[in-house]
């Protein structure tokens, strides 16, 4: 890791443990872009987000130069359409604001401006045109724009996602991104730029893309090289992985040769350290050595967050587990809470997993990696959305960075709660967060011990599709599905909507696309001038991969965004 990307990990790991009062959060923010001949822009933002405070949301775009925003609207997840003011009065109050959009003026360009409304977790739709996004060069055409700006909150995840309908953007189309932690990359024609970790208030997304001349018919004309924009953004860019040298490959090939010596001469020191980690480890995470002497127990540990849960027992060794199992049981959650529906086909006998966009309550329940994840197997079923087996696996070979990525902020997220939970603090459990830690050693026991069956009576049944939900994080969601309808295959079939021969073709379904996601998760691979590749560093060269902390300097848009 970089020095710089250290110290900003340390400061915002302190600033987690700083008890703070409710404040407004941004959980994701998806933005589309779709490009126009004319070097036009249509413009999709979607927030997701929880507000507390303020009267309005503003978005600010400054620096803007020949670039105008036209046709704004804005929507709420009700479908309400907010009524689109010719002047925007950021003195209005709550009520006067509420389903009610603008453009204010300010220095350089605009703020998009609209309503609160309600306080809460709300989800907002802000379409708007860019006019001359795209600029003519002497040389080439290019877009270098920061669609993402330094706010008052933090973010979450931030997705960006550029295309031109009927153009092809693969490798001869330059790429570079900057603001963040996370990638650009190219995938199924269009050019997409993800966040890999929370955005802090100082964070941004620019993009800089380099088009051939003649792409675009821009008549926003600029006398200049694309080198000297190129030149600009990459001062203050992270420095990228350079490939070793020869002499120095030879170097470290001696060196390792005599680290392996040392081994074979000393073989029980990697096994002393290896002991003497694992003991920290369970005492930092249990409180104790002998996890054997931690009773079970049948209440449900960390209130049953898929989250905290997952992330405790993917770093905890002695919790092992299928990697990626938490896309198992965020697919049964959301069974359970109506977004999916599982069924069989009378005519062909199988068991099929529906999906159900109406059920707008459901999708309330749901942390938006689950709503993710959701996206993705309904992008996944087709035009029939029916998900079928191989359907999800043939995605997800084409979407290997956006799997990455989401595995990524699945862990991310669930260390966050932990930490926003009073669990976990300055690099280690706290007491409160190892009697949780227990209790998974517990409850786990309770699921996997089979002369506890006869305990697990009628007036735990409202808990049974919990108890599935949690094993399928160990892996075992077969075996307790099956003593639970040894104890009762009525009430069984009641409590999961479907038979115990159905729930074992949805498990099955279920470890399929896991496995499939943990198969293809993979990170982009970032290209250099000068051959080679390399896993996660920043690309010079403009083939993708990690985005860059500093740099982009140069760029149209910014400001400032927040609440107020």
């Amino acid at each position: 890791m970089r020095f710089h990307r250290l110290i900003l990990a340390v400061l915002a790991t302190l600033a987690a443990t700083v008890p703070v009062v409710a404040q407004n959060k941004v959980h994701d923010v998806d933005i589309s872009v779709t490009l126009d001949t004319d070097g036009s822009a249509h413009v999709r933002e979607v927030w997701d987000m929880t507000l507390s405070r303020g009267t309005e949301v503003y978005l600010g775009r400054e620096n803007l130069g020949d670039i105008k925003i036209r046709d704004l609207t804005v929507s709420d997840e009700t479908g309400e359409t907010y009524h689109t003011d010719r002047f925007w009065d950021t003195e209005r109050s709550f009520e006067g604001k509420k389903n009610r959009c603008g453009l204010h003026s300010i220095s350089g360009g605009y703020e998009i401006c609209w309503g609160i409304g309600e306080y809460g977790r709300r989800q907002y739709t802000v379409d708007y045109t860019l006019t001359n996004l795209v600029k003519s060069l002497d040389d080439y055409d290019m877009i270098h724009y920061q669609f993402y700006t330094p706010n008052d909150f933090e973010g979450e995840h931030v997705k960006v996602t550029i295309e031109k309908p009927g153009f092809v953007m693969d490798t001869l189309t330059r790429i570079w991104a900057f603001g963040y932690d996370g990638y650009i990359w190219r995938e199924d024609g269009k050019v997409i730029a993800e966040s890999e970790t929370p955005l802090q208030p100082n964070h941004s997304v620019i993009v800089l893309m380099r088009f051939d001349k003649g792409t675009f018919a821009s008549e926003s004309v600029q006398e200049r090289p694309f080198s000297a924009v190129l030149d600009r953004a990459l001062e203050g860019a992270d420095e990228p992985d350079v490939p070793m040298s020869k002499a120095e490959e030879a170097f470290y090939t001696i060196l390792g040769g005599l680290f392996f010596f040392g081994m074979i001469m000393l073989p029980f020191i990697p096994l002393i350290i290896r002991a003497v980690h694992k003991r920290r480890q369970k005492k930092n995470t249990f409180g104790m050595l002998n996890l054997n002497g931690i009773p079970w127990s049948r209440e449900v540990p960390y209130d049953g967050d898929i989250l905290k849960n997952y992330y405790v027992i993917s770093t905890t060794p002695a919790l092992a587990t299928k990697k990626n199992s938490v896309a198992s049981a965020m697919i049964l959650h959301m069974l359970q809470v109506g977004c999916l529906d599982a069924r069989r086909d009378l005519a062909t006998g199988k068991v099929e997993i529906r999906f159900r966009p109406d059920n707008l309550a459901a999708f309330k329940q749901l942390d938006h990696t689950e709503e993710s994840l959701w996206k993705f197997m309904y992008e996944a079923s087709g035009d029939n959305h029916v998900l079928e087996e191989k359907e999800f696996s043939d995605w997800a070979k084409k979407h290997t960075s956006s799997l990455y990525s989401w595995t990524t902020r699945v862990k991310n997220n669930g260390l966050s709660a932990l930490r926003n939970g009073g669990y976990y603090d300055s690099g280690k459990y706290t007491a409160k967060g190892r009697v949780e830690n227990c209790k998974i050693v517990g409850f786990k026991k309770f699921l996997e011990d089979t002369t506890l069956i006869k305990q697990r009576t009628t007036p735990e049944v409202a808990l049974w599709r919990d108890y599935l939900i949690f094993a399928s994080l160990f892996g075992i969601a077969d075996k307790v599905a099956k003593e639970l309808k040894d104890i009762d295959p009525v009430m069984f079939e009641k409590v999961c909507s479907m038979n115990y021969n159905d729930m074992n073709n949805v498990l099955y379904l279920t470890r399929s696309y896991a496995d499939a996601l943990s198969r293809y998760a993979t990170p982009p691979v970032s290209s250099y001038s000068g051959g080679g590749g390399s896993l996660g560093g920043f690309s010079r060269s403009g083939g993708g991969g990690h985005s860059s902390f500093g740099g982009g300097g140069g760029f149209s848009g910014g400001g400032h965004s927040g609440v107020r």
